[in-house]
C-alpha cells in the first residue's frame, strides 16, 4: 500500500520540479542578457559612532567615473586624529587595485600587511610617509576582504543561501552581491617614527582597534539590497 501511495507522490513532485526548472530557464531567456549590473547608490549615515573616538565632521565624497558617492568621516580623540574614506560600490574586493588607482599610496600598497581578526575577517595595515593607513571590503554578509578570492569565498559561503533563491527567482536580489564599503582609514604617524618603529606599531594597533568598531556597526547596519 505505502509503495502504491509513493507512486502518485513522486509523480507531483517530479512534475512540480520540472514545472520549476522551466519557468528558471524561461525567466532566464526572456531577460536580456546584454544588461550590465547598475551600479546603485547607496548614501552613507552623516554619524557613525566609533568607540573611544568623538566625531568632529562628516562630508561626502564626490562620484567619479569609477568610484559612487562615498563619505569622510574625521575622529579625534586628545590629540590623535582619524580619517575614515568609505563608499559602498559593486567590487571585485581587490582593495590592493583600489589603492593603487584610486589613493595616493599607489604602488605603495605592494608593502600592505594583511592580517585577519577571528569575527572581523582580513583587512590590510600599512605605514607610507606621515601616515598610518588601514584598508578593507566590509562585506554585506560574512567577514571583511582583502583581495578578490577572499571576497569571493564569502559570496559563495554566505550569499548561496536557500532562504536566498526565492528573492532571487523574483528578481527582488541579486544571488551574489556584488557590493563592498571599501573602507581607507589613515591617521598621522608620530615624529619619531623612523627613529622609533615601537611607535609606528603602536599607531597601526590604534586603527586596528578602530577598524573593529567600525566593522561591528557596519555588520548590523549594511542596507539591504535596492530592488
Amino acid at each position: 500500500m505505502i509503495r502504491d501511495l509513493w507512486k502518485p507522490t513522486r509523480l507531483v513532485f517530479l512534475a512540480g520540479i520540472c514545472i520549476s526548472t522551466v519557468w528558471v530557464l524561461s525567466r532566464a531567456i526572456a531577460t536580456p542578457k546584454a544588461e550590465k549590473p547598475q551600479e546603485q547608490t547607496y548614501p552613507l549615515p552623516e554619524k557613525v559612532p566609533l568607540s573611544g573616538w568623538e566625531l568632529q565632521t562628516s562630508s561626502p565624497l564626490p562620484k567619479t567615473e569609477e568610484l559612487p558617492l562615498g563619505r569622510e568621516y574625521q575622529y579625534r580623540r586628545q590629540a590623535a586624529s582619524l580619517a575614515i574614506q568609505s563608499r559602498i560600490m559593486l567590487s571585485d574586493g581587490n582593495i590592493s587595485r583600489l589603492l593603487f588607482v584610486h589613493t595616493p599610496i599607489k604602488s605603495a600598497n605592494a608593502n600592505l600587511q594583511m592580517k585577519h581578526h577571528p569575527g572581523v575577517g582580513y583587512y590590510g595595515i600599512l605605514a607610507h610617509k606621515e601616515q598610518a593607513y588601514l584598508s578593507a571590503c566590509v562585506n554585506s554578509r560574512g567577514e571583511s576582504t582583502v583581495n578578490e578570492p577572499q571576497f569571493m569565498q564569502n559570496r559563495y559561503k554566505y550569499d548561496l543561501q536557500v532562504t536566498r533563491v526565492l528573492p532571487w527567482i523574483l528578481g527582488q536580489e541579486p544571488l551574489l552581491d556584488q557590493r563592498c564599503l571599501w573602507t581607507l582609514m589613515s591617521t598621522p604617524l608620530p615624529t619619531n617614527a623612523k627613529a622609533d618603529p615601537a611607535a609606528t606599531e603602536e599607531t597601526l594597533k590604534t586603527l586596528e582597534s578602530a577598524w573593529f568598531s567600525w566593522h561591528r556597526w557596519w555588520e548590523l547596519h549594511f542596507p539591504p539590497v535596492k530592488s
